[in-house]
């Protein structure tokens, strides 16, 4: 039998511990004796806060802070928290552009600190603030201050023993230098030295990209040197090798050379910036030949150290340009001049030495062993040319020897023919700065290579684009080379023959170059001009300049097909037409077809009337000088009288002359043409000359603004009592008759387009002349008054075609007869010679009284009343009443 199981039986007392079994991973509840810490706190609300108050209206950052914070934060031992600051600040000044305006001295008293932070982030954002926002804002307040604020701390951060603080310290002087670029002048004798110091530095061989930088910086600097080339150079270059810094201002060169001046004068204490930059330029000389083994070595050119060996040899360039200008050489040699400078201007410097040069003539031309790709080559030429530069700026060629020159002369050659065969733009670009030393250079060299360079250079001045640097730097070099102090008329034939080819190239490139390149077209006319005024007196450069007006004739207009087609003359800029006009004068003779070319370019719409009174003003000149034949100046006057094309000033008129309206232009040229024609010489030799062709222009078939042009221009010629034939009067009776009549229907009493009075003013301007005509010959006054009288009866057989309105109502034409009577009367002189005319008269009323009588005329009553109208004002007329 089983025995059942014992049960436990509980213990008696209290319990001690109470055992708890507790899963993994679960949290322990707090004990039921620990403290509650726990705190709440309600939130006070207040109405606004104190710091809140205190920036209201202030420009603050993104971050809510003052430019005053920010500034104070810039010396914050943390450099993220100067960065910061720098970009805070950077946002300020660009939303609110005042506060640069109104801090910009404490702003940069504490930004200057930092040039010399040891954080590489500081620096850069430092740079791109002063770079962006501080310098560009501040370029038109008073520099003096701001550069002195800065250039104590440039300066000792240049002294840091960290490179990178000293390459920053040159990049933020190349802003200075940038943006106020007199401030090298004033820094010059400390900045030089600078730069001396870290160009020794060799360590930049291997990072050549530091050394690019430095020497961007330097390039800026010394582009700011004063020389001859940027002062008087005639040929303004914008296209300039890659990499070019320009910062050198014309305007500022007079200011430049007196700073220049006053740092070597010995009473001014400074060092000499000769010395300085001799120094520097035996650097520079030094570093570019230590960069060739490492050429020579590597299978390729890399762009870093072509960019270097550019910058070098640009730097270069500019000091020796210095140098020789002889700027800051307190007692000049008068006896030491370049060729072609003109006595009184010092530009050589006896100190420069050879020996500084000959490392880079040794080098000449740049050959690496490595095959060269197309672009490597470009770069090599590019090198090889600044060195050419070099060599042509600082040296005498006909003392250097014959070996060294020859190299320079065959690349100077070869590269002339290569770029007027390919065309290429960048050897243009390169090559560009070796075409103004070629008259130097002709000076300079004889024999064979004088006529190979003038072949190259003239193939090089056809070959280049009309509207390229290129052409217009060849005709500043081809002006140059027929200057009067160039000899022309010397006895070098080759020489000669070169600069015949050049001056007949010029009217051809006038024609190729329409109005493509308005300063190119000014280049050319300037040297021909030029030409003309140099050209001594039955030379052959004269005889030259006389024959180019045959192809220049086609500069101002050209007869295609019975139609004129008009040149590059009419499309050009007042400016450059008055120079083609100025050398209109200078040809000893004027062809007739020029003559038609020039009256044929005056008579386009497009013309100005000021210039159409220059060239009468020229012509004038001309003829005085014997220049024009009489036949063919009187000629050039009818012509342009005739074919004047005058449109009225008539609203209806404006219309149909696309509102072109000119007669105020016309008057113009009427009074000058008249003026000229009176001074030709004895009045009555020109009025027989000119009376049968003015005569036949009068009775011809032509507009009534015309015909006034030609009876003012009678009138002028003639005198009281008339030297015109009894033909003449008679043939001029019918053709003033018609005038006249023209007149008043043009000008009609009732017109209400205009004034009273500006009708009168304009009725009496074309009334006047045939007035004139009246007071020296009776005879023809009677000839007009029966003509008139005779259209009573008749008025279809004479009155033409210009007049059929009139002749299909014969009472239009009776009081137009009228109103010319009316006009006439009121003048007092004429009205005397109406009272002397009594037969004309009294045949006129009795021809006007037939009409009205007639029983078979057909009028209508309305006609009848006008023709008695006019009845009784000619009838008043006769007996000298009040009309």
């Amino acid at each position: 039998m089983v025995k059942p199981k014992s049960q436990k039986k509980p213990r008696k007392g209290g319990v001690d511990f109470k055992k708890i079994k507790r899963k993994i991973g679960r949290k322990l509840p707090p004990p039921k004796n620990a403290t509650n810490t726990e705190i709440k706190s309600k939130a006070i609300v207040l109405p606004e806060q104190s710091i809140t108050a205190e920036k209201a209206g202030l420009a603050v950052s993104k971050k809510g802070l003052t430019l005053k914070e920010l500034l104070q934060h810039t010396s914050h031992h943390n450099n993220k928290v100067r960065k910061g600051a720098l970009l805070g600040i950077k946002d300020i000044l660009l939303k609110h552009p005042a506060e640069l305006r109104l801090n910009k001295i404490a702003v940069i008293e504490k930004l200057r600190e930092l040039i010399s932070d040891d954080d590489k982030l500081v620096r850069e954002t430092l740079y791109q603030l002063f770079k962006t926002v501080i310098f560009p804002g501040c370029v038109k307040d008073n520099q003096g201050p701001l550069v002195s604020l800065m250039m104590a701390y440039i300066f000792d951060a240049m002294t840091n023993l960290a490179l990178d603080v000293r390459l920053m310290a040159f990049k933020i002087l190349d802003l200075v230098v940038q943006f106020y670029p007199s401030s090298f002048a004033l820094y010059a004798e400390k900045i030089l030295p600078k730069y001396e110091d870290i160009m020794r530095k060799k360590h930049f061989l291997e990072d050549k990209s530091k050394l690019k930088s430095i020497l961007a910086g330097l390039i800026r600097c010394l582009s700011l040197l004063p020389s001859n080339e940027r002062n008087h150079s005639a040929v303004k270059n914008d296209t300039q090798a890659d990499g070019m810094l320009h910062a050198y201002d014309p305007e500022d060169a007079k200011e430049s050379i007196d700073q220049f001046q006053k740092l070597s004068l010995p009473s001014a204490g400074s060092s000499d910036i000769t010395k300085q930059l001799k120094d520097l330029l035996s650097i520079l000389v030094g570093c570019f030949h230590d960069f060739m083994p490492s050429l020579h070595s590597t299978t390729q050119l890399d762009v870093q150290s072509c960019d270097c060996l550019q910058f070098i040899l640009q730097s270069v360039d500019f000091i020796i340009g210095f140098l020789i200008s002889g700027i800051c050489r307190s007692e000049p040699d008068p006896h030491i001049l370049l060729p072609f400078q003109k006595p009184g201007t010092i530009t050589y410097d006896q100190s420069l030495s050879p020996m500084m040069l000959k490392k880079l003539w040794n080098v000449f031309p740049l050959n690496l062993v490595h095959h060269l790709s197309g672009k490597e080559e470009d770069r090599i030429f590019m090198l090889d040319t600044v060195i050419t530069k070099i060599y042509l700026q600082s040296s005498k060629c006909s003392y250097s020897p014959s070996a060294l020159l020859d190299k320079f002369l065959e690349f100077i050659e070869s590269s002339l023919y290569t770029k007027a065969q390919s065309g290429k733009v960048f050897q243009e670009k390169h090559l560009l700065p070796l075409i103004p030393y070629i008259p130097k250079l002709i000076t300079q060299i004889s024999g064979d290579w004088r006529s190979r360079i003038l072949q190259a250079f003239t193939e090089v001045f056809r070959n280049s684009s009309p509207e390229s640097p290129m052409k217009l730097a060849c005709l500043s070099v081809i002006e140059e080379m027929l200057a009067p102090e160039r000899k022309l008329d010397a006895n070098d034939p080759t020489l000669l023959d070169y600069q015949i080819t050049w001056m007949h190239y010029l009217p051809s490139l006038l024609i190729l170059l329409d109005n493509k390149s308005p300063l190119c077209s000014e280049a050319v006319l300037r040297l021909q001009l030029h030409v003309g005024q140099v050209a001594p007196v039955n030379s052959i450069f004269s005889q030259e300049f006389d024959t180019m007006q045959y192809s220049f004739r086609c500069f101002f207009s050209q007869q295609i097909d019975n139609a004129v087609c008009y040149g590059p003359f009419v499309r050009l800029g007042a400016d450059i037409q008055e120079l083609a006009v100025c050398c209109l004068y200078y040809f000893s003779f004027m062809d007739a077809q020029l003559l038609q070319s020039l009256v044929s370019c005056c008579l386009c719409d497009d013309i100005e009337p000021s210039m159409i009174l220059r060239i009468l003003e020229v012509l004038q000149s001309a003829f005085r000088a014997g220049h024009i034949q009489v036949a063919d100046y009187t000629s050039f006057h009818v012509t342009l009288l005739s074919r004047f094309q005058v449109y009225p000033e008539k609203i209806e008129s404006a219309i149909k002359y696309n509102g072109k309206s000119n007669p105020k232009a016309f008057k113009s040229v009427t009074s000058s043409i008249c003026t000229c024609l009176s001074q030709i010489g004895d009045d009555y030799l020109v009025f027989q000359l000119l009376e049968n062709i003015i005569i036949d222009q009068i009775c011809g078939e032509m507009p009534m603004e015309n015909k006034c042009g030609f009876l003012r221009m009678l009138v002028t010629l003639d005198s009281r009592p008339t030297r015109l034939s009894d033909q003449s009067i008679v043939k001029l009776s019918l053709a003033l008759a018609r005038y006249l009549i023209d007149v008043v229907s043009t000008f009609k009493e009732d017109d209400q387009e205009s004034t009273p009075v500006t009708r009168a003013k304009r009725r009496s301007y074309y009334l006047l002349p045939s007035f004139h005509l009246f007071y020296g010959s009776k005879k023809l006054s009677s000839l007009v008054l029966n003509t008139m009288g005779s259209w009573f009866s008749e008025p279809s057989s004479s009155l033409g075609s210009r007049h059929t309105h009139l002749t299909a109502d014969r009472s239009i034409t009776i009081c137009a007869i009228g109103s010319v009577l009316f006009h006439m009367n009121k003048d007092v002189k004429i009205k005397q010679i109406l009272l002397s005319c009594k037969i004309e008269s009294e045949t006129m009323l009795q021809n006007l009284l037939n009409l009205l009588s007639a029983e078979g005329t057909n009028l209508t009553l309305e006609e009848r009343h006008k023709i008695q109208k006019a009845y009784d004002r000619m009838r008043a007329i006769a007996s000298n009443e009040v009309v």
